[in-house]
């Protein structure tokens, strides 16, 4: 039952936030609030990390069923490093949120970061297929109420529809994936999934995560607040990221890797890539999701479950320090550096454990690919870092102090959970993958440089920037699947179109008649099948 501490106390404070908001006019007691609760739950897990394993079954939960399932929730050792992640993302979200007090004032958005991480926690605490599929529903539901609230407009758009589709799906797979345990008398547990139902359960979190297939709207909100929609994306990747990590080490068949290796392969590049060269880190926030997820799922390809560990956290808090990051002074350009140290991979920091899921003993010419999506994360990175935001400076001198303290909440945070959760000595393909991606990082940041000093012409030229974003479009609603969703709709309008006719044909004057030619056809072709 402590399991349950951490989301009760972020949940206390999103009821908090909103009495205050009826009590008191005011913001400061409900950003206090929010960021109290959001501490408290950090440190009760900090004291859980030596309290390992928690657990909880809800018995009974349908007691007018003959359904025998019960739905279990636990922390471990895995299921630490997510809860802990989201929790010291909380905390950092409310308090880098001070900076941006003059534009975003907005207690429902305070509210609802911590709602949505405390559900997700719940996910992440999911050890049966059962209790993974009532987490995520009830986080989908939670984040519909939750871009309702805070939209502009009050209707649900066309894209919150799709991300929302998607995400069922990736539920209705994991439904089946319970069905086909129970028809061959299995719990529907993660160490007992057979490996159909196992690849049923990746494609599920991939569709979920936007990597399998590649797709762009289940990483996207009409909400535009930082803290908020940061919140929104890391919950949503968080209740799938574990999962990653407990399939069975031969979960793929033998088969299908090189297959999948390629999407992912192409997902990671295409989204790296994509992230470098975005115009603000906003607009590159999904392609930063996608790519640092797709190298998670490589791992449980090459049999390395475990090792998706570490580009999970890294996919939640050093890319929440860049997402955060809105406010800066000539001294605040140190936090994302230390950031980027974190990242690169090499011995003992706190991605160097998610190598041997990436870079196999055995290698081949497809995954020599996987060098590359993280130097171009980092070069990618290394140029958010010096984009200018607000100034700092000239913000009131508790902003000053409490901002930075945000960042480095998350970098210490990302550095912790490192330290207390994964095996950071060094290996063989820590120094492979860490050296090759320091080596890249600066051959790249080089070549930019030299580039731009001999061409700085062609680098301003407005063609050049006008074929490149046209590029960048096409790739965009190619990958991003526009395509597709531009033919279903089309066809959607020419069915509907059918239907309209039949409509207005049958409630005109003539429906009757109408009525009766249609119901004599339809005997007639019954009489000619019988008489067949």
């Amino acid at each position: 039952m402590l399991a349950l501490i951490p989301p009760s106390l972020l949940l206390l404070g999103t009821l908090v936030i909103f009495i205050l908001r009826r009590t008191r006019p005011g913001v400061g007691y409900a950003w206090l609030s929010g960021v109290l609760s959001a501490l408290l739950a950090s440190a009760f897990l900090l004291f859980l990390r030596w309290h390992l394993p928690q657990q909880v079954v809800a018995q009974n939960w349908l007691p007018l069923s003959r359904f025998t399932d019960s739905p279990i929730w636990g922390l471990d050792s895995i299921s630490w490093l997510y809860t802990m992640s989201l929790s010291l993302l909380a905390l950092g979200a409310l308090l880098t949120a001070s900076a941006r007090l003059q534009r975003d004032v907005s207690p429902p958005a305070w509210a609802g970061i911590l709602s949505i991480l405390a559900v997700a926690m719940l996910a992440v605490y999911a050890v049966n297929l059962l209790s993974l599929v009532l987490s995520w529903t009830l986080m989908d539901l939670i984040e519909l109420v939750i871009l309702q609230a805070n939209s502009r407009e009050r209707r649900i758009g066309l894209q919150t529809v799709t991300a929302f589709a998607v995400r069922v799906s990736g539920s209705f797979l994991v439904l089946t994936a319970i069905l086909l345990v129970r028809g061959q008398n299995l719990p529907p547990t993660f160490a007992s999934l057979p490996p159909r139902e196992a690849l049923l359960l990746l494609f599920a979190s991939g569709l979920r995560l936007g990597v399998l297939p590649l797709h762009l709207t289940a990483v996207q909100s009409p909400v535009a607040r930082r803290g908020l929609s940061t919140a929104l994306r890391m919950a949503s990747a968080a209740s799938v990221l574990p999962v990653l990590a407990r399939l069975p080490a031969e979960a793929i068949p033998t088969e299908w890797q090189t297959g999948l290796l390629a999407l992912l392969a192409l997902a990671a590049l295409y989204s790296a890539a994509a992230w470098l060269t975005a115009p603000d880190v906003l607009t590159a926030r999904p392609f930063w999701l996608i790519a640092t997820a797709s190298m998670a799922v490589v791992c449980v390809v090459h049999g390395q479950p475990s090792a998706s560990l570490a580009w999970g956290i890294l996919l939640i808090l050093p890319g929440s320090v860049f997402f955060l990051y809105s406010a800066t002074q000539p001294g605040t350009v140190v936090f994302p550096l230390i950031a980027l140290a974190g990242m690169s991979g090499l011995p003992f920091t706190p991605l160097s454990a998610g190598w041997s899921g990436v870079l196999p003993r055995a290698f081949s010419p497809l995954e020599w690919a996987f060098l590359l999506p993280l130097p171009l994360l980092l070069l990618g990175a290394l140029r958010f870092a010096f984009v200018e935001g607000d100034s700092l400076r000239q913000m009131e001198r508790w902003i000053q102090v409490v901002y930075p303290l945000g960042l480095m909440v998350l970098i210490l945070g990302y550095w912790l959970v490192g330290v207390l959760g994964m095996s950071l000595y060094p290996a063989r393909e820590s120094l492979i993958g860490g050296g090759a991606t320091l080596g890249l990082v600066a051959l790249g940041w080089g070549a930019a440089i030299l580039a731009r000093r001999r061409f700085p012409a062609w680098f301003e030229s407005e063609a050049v920037r006008r074929s490149g974003e046209r590029i960048g479009a096409f790739l965009s609603d190619f990958f991003g699947l526009t395509w597709l969703y531009r033919l279903i709709g089309w066809l959607y309008q020419r069915v509907a179109g059918v239907f309209d006719l039949l409509s207005s044909l049958l409630e005109g004057s003539g429906g009757m008649l109408w009525v009766f030619v249609l119901l004599a056809l339809f005997v007639s072709l019954v009489r000619a099948e019988v008489t067949r």
